[in-house]
C-alpha cells in the first residue's frame, strides 16, 4: 500500500509534466490545431481544472507511507530538490491561469473591435452611398443653378431693353405732348411751333456771332485738338447709322469724322455756318436741329453731338433735345454733350459771359442727372481743357504748415479758380436684347 502511494505522487508528477508538454505542443503547433477566441480560452481553463489536483506532485509524502529504508534515503536525499515542487506547480499553473484570463480579454477586447469594425465598416458603406448621392445632387443643383444664372442674365437683359424702350416712348409722348400743349394754345397747328431750337437761337446778327466764335473759341487746329478724343468714343459705337452733330458751328468737328471715314452730317440754322461748311466740302443741314431729330426714323443715328449748344437753350428746350435724341439714336448709340465748366469760378462768373447768347451755366451733375433721368443708360461726365496757368501750392497757403488738411484747401482753390474750362457728357443709350 505504502509502495503503491509512491508510485501514484510519482504518477502524479508524470501527469503534471505531461500536461505541461503537452501545452508546450499545442502553443508549438506539435500536431494540435489551435482553436480562435473563446474557444481557445475555454480549452486552457479546462486542462487546468484537470491538472489542478495534481499539484502537490513532488511534495510530502502521506504521514502514515511506509518505506523500506533504501527508498527512505534516496527520498532524504532528495528532499531538498523536490519539497519545492507543489509551490512550483502551483505557480505555474497560476500563471497560465492569469495567462489564460489576459487570453480571454484580449479575445473579448477582439470581438467588440471586430463588431465595432463591422458597424464602421458598415456605416462606411452607407456614407459612401450617401455622399454619392450628395455628389449627383450637387451636380444636379450645380446645373440648376446654371440655368438659373443664365435665365437671371436674360431677363436683366430683357429688362434693359425693355427700359431703353420704355424710354424710347416716354420721350415720344413727351414731344407729342409738348407739341399739342403748343398748339392748344394757339388753338392750331403749325411748322413755327416745332422750331424751338431755332428760336432760341436765332439773334438776326449770324455774322456778328461766326466772328465772335472765331476770336474766342480758339483757331481750327486748337479746337480739333480738343476734340480729339471724342472719336474714341465713336469708334466704340460701331454700326450703321450716321453722326449727327447738332449747331455744328464752324465743322471742326464735321471735318475730324470725315477724315476718319465715319458717315456724318451736320445740323445748324445758321445760314452763313452752313455756307461756310459747304464750301469746305461738308455735309451740314440748313434746318433746326430738333425738327430734324424728330423727323428721322427712330433708331437710325450712330451718334448724336452738340458741343457748346445746351447752355444756349432754355430746360424745356434742353429736354426736349434729349429726348429727341434719346428716340433717333440706335441701341447704345452715344450722346455727347460740350459746355463751359461753372464749377471753374472764372468761367461760371466771368468767361462765360463773353458770349451774349448763353443763357446759363449748367452744373455738370445737373446735365448727367438729367440725360439718365430722360432714359439714357449712363453718363460720364469728363472734366476738359485746363489752362497751362500758375497754382497755388501748399507753402504758398501755409509755409510753417500751420494750416492742418493745408493740400485739400489748395486743390480746391486751384480748382476753383484754375480748374478745366469745360467739361463733357458721354451718355449711352441701352443696348438691344439678344432675343
Amino acid at each position: 500500500m505504502r509502495v503503491q502511494l509512491t508510485f501514484e505522487a510519482m504518477t502524479d508528477q508524470d501527469q503534471v509534466l505531461t500536461f505541461l508538454h503537452q501545452a508546450k505542443a499545442r502553443v508549438e503547433g506539435d500536431g494540435i490545431d489551435p482553436t480562435p477566441g473563446a474557444d481557445a480560452v475555454r480549452y486552457t481553463r479546462d486542462r487546468l481544472e484537470e491538472a489542478l489536483p495534481y499539484v502537490h506532485a513532488g511534495a510530502e509524502l502521506p504521514a502514515d507511507a511506509r518505506l523500506k529504508p533504501v527508498k527512505q534515503v534516496v527520498l532524504g536525499i532528495s528532499r531538498p530538490i523536490t519539497s519545492n515542487q507543489a509551490p512550483f506547480n502551483k505557480a505555474v499553473l497560476q500563471a497560465i491561469d492569469g495567462a489564460a484570463a489576459a487570453i480571454e480579454g484580449l479575445a473579448h477586447s477582439v470581438e467588440l473591435h471586430d463588431q465595432h469594425a463591422n458597424r464602421v465598416q458598415a456605416a462606411l458603406a452607407t456614407t459612401e452611398l450617401t455622399v454619392d448621392d450628395l455628389v449627383d445632387d450637387g451636380r444636379t443643383v450645380r446645373s440648376e443653378l446654371a440655368e438659373l444664372t443664365a435665365a437671371v442674365a436674360a431677363l436683366r437683359t430683357e429688362v434693359a431693353a425693355a427700359r431703353s424702350d420704355l424710354a424710347d416712348i416716354s420721350a415720344q409722348q413727351e414731344l407729342i405732348f409738348r407739341t399739342a400743349r403748343e398748339g392748344l394754345a394757339q388753338q392750331g397747328l403749325d411748322t413755327g411751333q416745332l422750331t424751338e431750337l431755332s428760336r432760341e437761337l436765332a439773334t438776326g446778327f449770324e455774322q456778328l456771332y461766326e466772328d465772335l466764335e472765331d476770336h474766342f473759341r480758339g483757331t481750327r487746329d486748337e479746337v480739333q485738338a480738343k476734340l480729339q478724343p471724342y472719336l474714341a468714343d465713336i469708334a466704340a459705337t460701331d454700326g450703321p447709322g450716321p453722326v449727327i452733330d447738332v449747331g455744328c458751328g464752324r465743322g471742326e468737328w464735321l471735318a475730324m469724322l470725315s477724315d476718319a471715314g465715319i458717315e456724318a452730317y451736320g445740323v445748324d440754322y445758321n445760314a452763313v455756318v452752313v455756307e461756310r461748311c459747304t464750301a469746305q466740302g461738308l455735309d451740314v443741314r440748313e434746318a433746326d436741329a430738333l425738327v430734324h431729330l424728330r423727323d428721322m426714323a427712330p433708331g437710325s443715328a450712330r451718334a448724336i453731338t452738340s458741343f457748346h449748344v445746351a447752355e444756349h437753350l432754355s430746360l424745356d428746350t434742353l429736354v426736349g433735345l434729349v429726348d429727341a435724341a434719346l428716340v433717333a439714336l440706335r441701341p447704345g448709340g452715344v450722346l455727347v454733350f460740350e459746355t463751359p465748366n461753372p464749377t471753374n469760378v472764372n468761367v461760371g462768373a466771368a468767361s462765360f459771359y463773353l458770349d451774349p447768347t448763353h443763357l446759363k451755366p449748367l452744373h455738370p451733375q445737373f446735365l448727367q442727372f438729367l440725360v439718365e433721368q430722360r432714359g439714357f443708360a449712363s453718363a460720364e461726365v469728363r472734366y476738359l481743357n485746363a489752362e497751362d496757368v500758375p497754382v497755388l501750392t501748399v507753402d504758398d497757403l501755409a509755409p510753417n504748415g500751420e494750416l492742418a488738411r493745408s493740400q485739400q484747401l489748395v486743390d480746391r482753390i486751384n480748382w476753383a479758380l484754375s480748374g478745366p474750362l469745360d467739361y463733357g457728357v458721354v451718355a449711352t443709350k441701352a443696348p438691344a436684347a439678344d432675343v
